[in-house]
């Protein structure tokens, strides 16, 4: 039950997590951080919706399955640490960077991007990576000590 709730629950839940702080981190280091352009001229949509819904589908796109494939590796053998899912996040945000072929744009945004995400799905949900294929181990029946007979 607990791996049923692990899988339906935290993980996506760690995924959103993931994509939301990189695409904050995205718009931060693209200035959008001042208080006016929350607000579009005469009422209009704000300005910052086109861009984060752009960043979340690119986002998205390109760094869902190379996360996935982390996932199932870091579930199948319990890796369980922070520092290990930051780089993670970060060597994914340098592999979009360098997929793009681009020389125009800084490589600092995808990776600080990247390594907040790894962060952020740690916090959320991988901490408790392996904790079901752990838990059924505990459940099986211990071999009892042997101890020398008396002589």
């Amino acid at each position: 039950m607990r791996a049923f709730l692990r899988i339906i629950l935290l993980i996506p839940l760690g995924l959103m997590a993931a994509i939301a702080s990189a695409v904050a981190v995205y718009l931060a280091a693209f200035g959008f951080t001042s208080n006016d352009i929350w607000d579009g001229p005469n009422g209009e949509i704000p300005v910052i919706l086109a861009p984060a819904f752009v960043l979340l589908v690119e986002i998205s796109r390109y760094a869902l399955l190379p996360f996935l494939v982390g996932i199932v590796v870091a579930e199948v053998f319990a890796l369980r640490s922070a520092i290990l899912w930051t780089l993670f996040g970060g060597a994914i945000g340098l592999g979009i960077h360098l997929a793009a072929k681009s020389t125009e744009f800084a490589a600092l945004p995808p990776v600080a991007a990247g390594l907040v995400a790894g962060f952020a799905y740690w916090v959320i949900a991988g901490h408790g990576s392996g904790l079901a294929a752990q838990g059924r181990a505990l459940t099986a029946p211990a071999e009892r000590p042997t101890s020398p007979g008396p002589e």
